[in-house]
């Protein structure tokens, strides 16, 4: 009999801007600016389908855009509702991002982070200390690619497959920006006066069925899993 290959790859991504002004570094906080999520979405694979796979993506509990075979919002607002329009440098606001299995299959779930710097004119400025943007990862339960790591982008996968209704544990908890960004400068201004802080958040899921290879065809990497296919123990 003939086997069936099964996997969808559908990224679900936010993205978290505040303008940082001149009185960021007099001291005095930042003006925040709306954060919109987007949907990028990457081609959808299947050779045969019957149930649905669906992926939310959670902020501090809340689904901020799914996406999948039912559809859902393409876009959402990140809160943060502690800053109320300022920031503190330094001061830690709850930033808890998370997965939820919102189909009808078992899945496995990944989650990328993205944080960098821009100019008004949405310019990357590469050159930039990623490092000041401080998001706190809670690893317990999740396993990081080293590999796919970098100082702009942290890659996690979810160890345990997801159940329907289910939802992951925290992946983050807090998010703050280090006051070191006001002793950057050169002589005549700071580093980085007038510019973004970006948080950027996807999430992408593969069916249970075949998941070393789906996992192989869609992510790239190796998977390691224990005797019942039911967790991931390594990645490669």
């Amino acid at each position: 009999m003939k086997k069936f290959k099964e996997f969808i790859s559908r990224p679900v991504v936010i993205g978290l801007l505040f303008l940082m002004a001149v009185g960021l570094l007099m001291g005095t906080g930042i003006e925040g600016t709306r954060a919109v999520l987007n949907e990028q979405s990457s081609p959808f694979h299947a050779t045969m389908s019957v149930d649905s796979i669906d992926v939310a993506l959670l902020e501090n509990g809340k689904a901020v855009a799914k996406n999948g075979y039912n559809g859902g919002s393409a876009s959402g607002t990140l809160s943060l509702p502690e800053i109320e329009g300022k920031l503190k440098l330094g001061y830690t606001y709850p930033e808890q991002i998370a997965a939820s299995n919102t189909g009808e299959i078992p899945q496995f779930v990944r989650i990328t982070i993205k944080k960098y710097w821009m100019t008004k004119e949405n310019s990357k400025r590469v050159d930039l200390s990623p490092a000041l943007i401080e998001l706190k990862f809670n690893e317990d339960g999740w396993i990081k690619d080293e590999k796919s790591s970098t100082d702009e982008r942290e890659v996690y996968y979810y160890a345990s497959v997801l159940e329907p209704g289910q939802s992951t544990s925290d992946l983050t908890s807090t998010l703050s920006v280090s006051p070191k960004v006001m002793s950057e400068k050169t002589e005549e201004n700071y580093s980085y006066n007038d510019l973004k802080f970006c948080l950027e958040a996807s999430v992408d899921a593969v069916q249970n069925r075949h998941a070393e290879e789906a996992i192989k065809s869609t992510w790239g990497v190796t998977a390691s899993m224990n005797g019942d296919g039911t967790r991931i123990t390594a990645i490669q």
